[in-house]
């Protein structure tokens, strides 16, 4: 009887212990997890301090855990977040994609990197993103931004990609398509994303030949906020 008490408590210690390891391990990933979509909102609003902080801390967190893919997504989220400033980073990706062999995340640095990849094997969005960069149809682009299933961040980076590509050519349906992507940034407060949708809304009333004095002051008014941000 003594035995077999301690061959149950022997296991119940064991179960307890595989539960609260797990249990760790989990709460861990929520907390990089969480860590990389506050790094993404301090970066569109403009907080690049912020931002480089709270990143730095994901990657950390994902490094301490052994997650070389996490830590290699993280830096591919921020990447297509703000292309135009994070580009750079890529690198970063790509060694942490090497270290954990992540052949998904590897994969999908070499597209944001331009270099060669297998458009088969990429996941969603950026299947389509590639889509669009092959053959210049936005329609791509609004598929992504209409899917219920896309995040509001990448909804605005669909809808802002597509006007930018027209706004030439068609720059009353560019308007249309910023004013989508202004209202998500506005309601995010996602002031960086905000100017870039100025730029895009002014180039268009300029190519349609209206007044443009408006659009000048809000986009002045809006980088002294990114600057008083920094």
């Amino acid at each position: 009887m003594i035995n077999f008490l301690k061959i149950f408590t022997a296991v119940l210690l064991c179960i307890s212990i595989t539960s609260c390891s797990s249990k760790t391990k989990r709460d861990d990933l929520l907390l990089g997890m969480t860590l990389v979509e506050r790094a993404v909102d301090y970066q569109l609003q403009g907080r690049e301090r912020m931002a480089s902080y709270t990143y730095n801390r994901a990657v950390a967190k994902f490094r301490d855990m052994g997650n070389f893919c996490n830590m290699a997504r993280t830096v591919i989220v921020i990447v297509t977040a703000d292309p135009e400033e994070s580009l750079p980073l890529l690198e970063d990706a790509r060694a942490f994609a090497a270290l954990g062999r992540c052949q998904e995340e590897l994969n999908i640095v070499n597209f944001l990197s331009h270099n060669e990849y297998n458009e088969s094997k990429l996941p969603a969005p950026y299947k389509k993103i590639a889509q669009f960069y092959k053959t210049g149809d936005i329609s791509y682009l609004l598929s992504i931004a209409k899917s219920s299933s896309t995040s509001e961040r990448i909804q605005s980076y669909a809808y802002r990609q597509a006007a930018r590509h027209i706004v030439d050519n068609d720059p009353e349906y560019a308007l249309e398509l910023i004013e989508k992507a202004a209202v998500i940034d506005s309601k995010k407060t996602w002031t960086l994303n905000l100017v870039k949708d100025e730029k895009i809304r002014l180039n268009a009333v300029r190519n349609m030949g209206l007044p443009d004095d408006l659009i000048v002051q809000r986009l002045k008014i809006l980088e002294q906020a990114l600057n008083e941000k920094y």
